[in-house]
């Protein structure tokens, strides 16, 4: 059996991204549309996992008033 790969962020998305399309079709039989809404979760959760992990590597250096530098969250643009 073939070594499964670790599939990028990338990859995962557009995998989402069409099984959103298959389940919203109608012609999708019910048993298929379970089956690819359970992938979908697993996916979406690889993907949130690995938004959070970058978020938290992602640091802006700050001058303190005082003048020392200090490591903060970057938050622009989010939420």
């Amino acid at each position: 059996m073939p070594k499964k790969t670790k599939q990028s962020f990338e990859e995962n998305l557009e995998r989402l991204s069409i099984i959103v399309e298959q389940v919203e079709d109608v012609s999708t039989p019910l048993d298929t549309a379970i089956a690819l809404y359970k992938e979908g979760l697993t996916l979406a959760e690889k993907c949130g996992e690995t938004l959070r992990v970058h978020e938290a590597e992602i640091l802006t250096l700050q001058k303190s008033a005082v003048g020392l530098f200090e490591l903060e969250p970057f938050t622009e643009g989010l939420r």
